[in-house]
């Protein structure tokens, strides 16, 4: 398994206040995929506590424990990471416009 295709399991997990996956939404800042099929996922969160983030660490285990020799997925709040609406990706950003989101 690679990140491509950690990152290509990653775009079936939405932000979870909005229906855009967390990798449009510039959350996803590194992605480590070892040889023992261990996966390690840095996010950038982009509100402090968060109470969706629970929810979306057990989204992300789902997604990416399904990959063929994946046998961890550690997940790495990286709070050191600034995140700003600059970060979302343009068909992102369109998206969010079509559904009254203002950035």
């Amino acid at each position: 398994m690679t990140g491509e295709e950690v990152r290509a399991a990653l775009l079936s997990v939405n932000d979870p206040h909005i229906p855009i996956a967390i990798e449009r939404m510039g959350m996803v800042r590194d992605i480590q995929v070892s040889d023992m099929g261990v996966v390690d996922v840095e996010l950038a969160i982009p509100c402090l506590a968060c109470p969706g983030v629970s929810m979306l660490k057990q989204s992300i285990k789902e997604a990416v424990g399904r990959l063929e020799g994946v046998r961890e997925v550690k997940i790495n709040e990286g709070w050191h990471h600034e995140w700003t609406t600059q970060s979302i990706d343009p068909l992102a950003r369109e998206h969010m416009r079509r559904f009254g989101i203002q950035l």
